[in-house]
């Protein structure tokens, strides 16, 4: 199984979100060989059920924000979603960066504001992934997968439990992937258990926004999870020393991974507090940041 546990393994890990999304599109092979290029020692994205049950690379359960097509992904088959394109809205996104930079607007209008590189590569016909082509690749190159479950809003959706995307990725981990270099995690705890019946093995963890809880313990036991995710803000070093104790991981996501330059003073004392491992678009920066205050 994946050992995340930073006190047993002495290393801060560094996770690609959604692989390199600073430098490449979000979710596609080119972010995922980014970041190992970045160094990073796992890449994290997402994944959502097709209408014909493939599993598909995919962080909204809409298609607007990173492609060119319309509507939920549920709703389209493999067939369809394997001809959009998945990278043009990153060369426009890079675009209208660089003439904001030009013309001093926004957070570029502040004179202590370290830009990231802004990609000038385009991107333009980079398609959506299936997990079996990222788990592939990952076994091959070595390195680690941290697979989040995506499910549809309870807002909008209820709270129905879709089981079978779980048993669906279990079974596509075990096929192309290292389920020893793998991690699953999802806002919904419910199946976060299911992968532990089905396979123990696997590492797995829940994630939250944030609460003052009663106990902290509780809802990890409940999921049988390895490991908790939880919004940055709410992360104290005695929730960590908690977890540690009980050999269960901590994660802040959502913080200042993303803009490691900027936000250094707020990642390290995330990293000073003992989390496991931090997430961000650009993992070479952040690991430059973030092992200062290891």
């Amino acid at each position: 199984m994946l050992d995340l546990l930073r006190p047993r393994t002495g290393c801060l890990m560094v996770a690609g979100h959604r692989g390199a999304r600073g430098y490449a599109p979000e979710n596609t092979m080119p972010s995922f060989i980014k970041a190992h290029e970045c160094g990073a020692d796992t890449i994290e994205f997402d994944v959502h059920l097709t209408k014909d049950k493939y599993c598909v690379i995919i962080h909204d359960e809409e298609l607007e924000r990173t492609t060119d097509g319309h509507g939920l992904v549920r709703e389209h088959t493999w067939a369809e979603l394997s001809k959009l394109d998945a990278g043009s809205w990153f060369d426009r996104k890079n675009q209208a960066t660089l003439e904001a930079l030009a013309k001093k607007e926004g957070k570029f209008a502040d004179l202590k504001y370290i830009s990231p590189p802004i990609p000038t590569q385009s991107f333009a016909g980079t398609r959506l992934p299936l997990l079996e082509d990222a788990l592939e690749w990952a076994k091959a190159v070595g390195i680690g997968t941290s697979i989040e479950i995506k499910v549809p809003f309870p807002f909008y959706s209820g709270t129905f439990a879709d089981y079978e995307i779980i048993e669906r990725t279990l079974e596509i981990v075990a096929r192309y992937g290292d389920e020893e270099n793998t991690q699953m995690h999802s806002f919904d705890h419910r199946l976060m258990r299911r992968v532990k019946e089905l396979n123990p093995n696997i590492s797995t963890t829940i994630s939250f926004y944030g609460a003052i809880m009663v106990n902290p313990l509780s809802l990890l036991d409940d999921a049988l999870a390895d490991g908790v995710a939880i919004g940055s803000i709410w992360v104290t070093r005695e929730l960590v020393d908690i977890y540690h104790a009980h050999e269960r991981t901590v994660f802040a996501w959502g913080g200042p991974g993303e803009d490691p330059y900027n936000e250094e003073d707020e990642l390290g004392k995330l990293v000073q507090m003992g989390v496991d491992y931090v997430s961000g678009g650009f993992p070479d920066l952040l690991r430059e940041v973030a092992e200062k205050y290891v």
